[in-house]
Order: structure tokens, then sequence, then C-alpha cells
């Protein structure tokens, strides 16, 4: 969309991005902006922040598994045993 084009038709610009679309306006055929509802730019701007704590949870357990010096069972591994574990408790095979 060209810039006159969402200047001239700013209202429906609105109300396409409320209705989540996101519009690129451009300036001379280059894109120069981007329009996006508040919901889409507040779920990039934690975008970072999120990818900061799951490589700071990662580095966590690289950290623990040093510490444990053995491999940490993965959630499976560890599910499987919960239940096997709960299945000989109650008396099953």
């Amino acid at each position: 969309m060209s810039a006159t084009e969402a200047r001239v038709h700013f209202g429906e610009v609105l109300q396409r991005v409320a209705q989540g679309e996101t519009l690129v306006v451009e300036r001379g055929g280059r894109a120069v902006a981007v329009i996006l509802s508040v919901e889409e730019y507040e779920r990039l701007r934690k975008a970072p922040k999120q990818q900061e704590i799951l490589d700071a949870l990662w580095r966590l357990g690289q950290e623990i598994r040093s510490h444990l010096q053995g491999p940490i069972s993965s959630p499976e591994e560890v599910i499987r045993a919960m239940r096997e574990e709960r299945t000989l408790e109650l008396g099953g095979s």
C-alpha cells in the first residue's frame, strides 16, 4: 500500500489492522513502514525477552548437567518411570 493510499484511507487501514491484518506502507515503491495491531506489536516486543529467558534456561540446564556428571532424563523418560513406579505401588504389572 502506498503512503498516499494509507493517508487517504487511514480509517480503513485502522479497521483492517484491528482485524489482524498487517500492512506494509511503501513510498516510491520501497517499504518504509509496517502497520500492525497492538497485540502483534506486544507479541513481537516480548519475543526477544522470551528468547533470552529460554537461552538462560538452556545454559542453566547445561550447568546442572555438568554438575551431575551425567545425562538428564528427558521428560518422557521421567513420566514413563513415574508411571512404572505408580503401577508397582498399585500392585499392577
